[in-house]
């Protein structure tokens, strides 16, 4: 395999400048032929063949990795081979079977809804043959989006006949660019237009994301759903976003005056339901039966209309095999100080994944203190309030000892000699990490990372030490580095100084970094003096991420995890 090309110039990976490139070649060339002739099918395999030989010419020179010029000639080889290769397979001769299966690859693995839904009817403009198969594979059609009201969704009404008894999942989004007048959110009218066409199949849906702006279609969603809650037998998956604000429906000021009351979800008929995310809405949580969740992911909601504490635990006491807890800007709600007591926290052995978000660092550290989960892999911190967390860290430290994926964003720490203990001993209690991701943190923010943990590893060491304190500390034996397992970091929004700084602090301390990910996004934003000191680490260091995708790093992790 070819090394990976990033070259910050340009800020894309590898992958993706193969594959501009082979778009390019393949725009430059005529229609197909029905069928190549002979001869050109053979100097099409003569030219695959020099190709390759090209390419194992490339790959054995050692300077390969720091000339520019070498992996460029190394991509073009590599992507020429390919298509030669492709225009000779015999492809009309495979099976059905396995050119449909070949269909469900190339169509699940492009990289947005928009280019999958072109895809689909692609296929179908090809030939009678791949038209046929494609249409006859209710699998092709059965992933709906409803996101084409500007020709009545005679697109997703469509997919809906071809899916036939398929189960079926669904998504319908609202958004300025495909509506028929921008600038004007969906209406409960269009979403019982859209719950018409839903509900002729509504016991095939197993899963049902939902994003719109405004409260009317979200109201007329959960009463639609609630009327044909005894038909959703198949529901696992159900996400409903709103947007907008505000936040809270008290019912008779909106035109939907009939709904008085916040509305269960399925008439409380969701037993099958395993993943449950509420974004911007609020449920009556006492008739919800929410039970056997594997992802509960709460967003945007006034304090005062979550679950109530106790239903929040029965919630997760119910759901023993929660893999994902996401609360952020949510939770239940914070008891008064005359109903508060001390509980248990409730076990939740199979938690590997943790948010906290968009709340105070108060109320942060009460809904930490409610989970017992000491098997969470990955951990998440964003945008919580105030200017100080420490007090976060203090409560988070020790309780998740086999953490392996830590990320922050905007955290911040007052920078006092308690504080620095503080953080060391919460990062001191997490040795296992091995993928960092860190961003909008003020330059300070790094200096715990760096910290010897021997000045930390006891409350009785002295937070400032004496020069002869210090020295008796250092004789105790070697030093110990914070994050010794630490394979990868990813940085956003981060000075360019800093982070060169850590990555040559891993180096000094011999525990040196294997790969740097940079955002696409905040690469974009760099200027050019900035790209160039990246450059000094090679190209086989610094990779350039994409938004809402998992690093490489963070696919092996959870793939060892999974015993994949």
């Amino acid at each position: 395999m070819p090394p990976p090309l990033v070259d910050p110039r340009i800020g894309i990976s590898w992958e993706q400048f193969e594959y501009q490139r082979i778009l390019e070649f393949l725009r430059s060339q005529p229609e197909p032929q029905t069928c190549d002739p002979p001869e050109i099918i053979s100097t099409n395999t003569e030219n695959a063949a020099r190709h390759k030989d090209h390419i194992a010419q490339l790959l054995s020179y050692p300077e390969l990795s720091t000339q520019p010029s070498l992996l460029a000639e190394l991509a073009e080889a590599t992507w020429k081979r390919k298509v030669l290769l492709w225009r000779t397979f015999p492809f009309d001769s495979l099976p059905a079977e396995i050119i449909v299966n070949i269909f469900r690859y190339a169509i699940w693995s492009t990289p947005s809804s928009f280019e999958g839904v072109l895809l689909r009817f692609r296929l179908t403009w090809v030939c009678q043959s791949w038209r046929h198969i494609v249409v006859n594979d209710q699998t092709l059609w059965n992933t709906i989006w409803f996101k084409d009201s500007k020709i009545g969704y005679s697109r997703s009404k469509l997919f809906f006949e071809r899916a036939g008894t398929a189960t079926l999942d669904l998504r319908i989004e609202d958004d300025d660019k495909t509506r028929v007048n921008p600038d004007q959110p969906m209406t409960g009218e269009a979403m019982h237009h859209i719950m018409d066409i839903i509900t002729t199949k509504a016991s095939q849906l197993r899963m049902l994301i939902v994003v719109v702006e405004m409260w009317p279609p979200v109201l007329v969603l959960l009463d639609r759903l609630h009327r044909s809650s005894k038909s959703l037998r198949q529901l696992e998956r159900v996400e409903i976003h709103r947007t907008g604000r505000p936040y809270r429906w008290d019912g008779p000021d909106y035109p939907l005056s009939d709904y008085h009351h916040a509305l269960t979800l399925c008439n409380g008929h969701t037993s099958e339901v395993t993943s449950l995310c509420l974004n911007g809405l609020h449920l009556n949580w006492d008739k919800c039966l929410l039970a056997n969740l594997t992802v509960l992911d709460l967003r945007r909601m006034p304090p005062d209309l979550g679950p109530s504490l106790n239903r929040f635990r029965e919630i997760l006491k119910s759901s023993p095999g929660l893999k994902k807890l996401s609360l952020d800007g949510a939770g239940p709600v914070l008891p008064t100080r005359v109903a508060r007591r001390p509980l248990p926290p409730v076990f939740l052995p199979r938690l590997e994944s943790f948010i906290l978000g968009d709340m105070p660092i108060a109320y942060a550290v009460f809904c930490a203190g409610i989970i017992h989960a000491p098997s969470v892999r990955e951990l998440t911190l964003l945008n919580l309030g105030g200017d100080d967390h420490a007090p976060l860290l203090k409560a988070l430290t020790e309780k998740f000892p086999e953490l392996l994926i830590l990320a922050l964003y905007c955290l911040d720490v007052a920078t006092t000699p308690q504080n620095a203990r503080i953080v060391a001993r919460w990062l001191l209690s997490m040795p296992k990490v091995k993928f960092l991701r860190v961003a909008g943190m003020a330059t300070h923010m790094f200096s715990p990372f760096f910290a010897d943990g021997r000045f930390h590893a006891r409350d009785d060491i002295p937070l400032v030490p004496s020069p002869e304190e210090r020295a008796a500390i250092e004789a105790t034996g070697p030093r110990i580095i914070l994050f010794p397992n630490l394979e990868a970091i990813e940085v956003q929004h981060i000075n360019t100084d800093v982070v060169i700084k850590f990555v040559r602090g891993r180096l000094e301390y011999g525990v040196p970094l294997k790969r740097l990910y940079i955002h696409c996004q905040w690469l974009q934003k760099m200027t050019d003096e900035d790209k160039k000191i990246f450059r000094i680490f090679g190209p086989n260091f610094v990779i350039v991420t994409l938004p809402m995708t998992l690093t490489p790093d963070e696919e092996l992790i959870w793939k060892q995890v999974r015993g994949l």
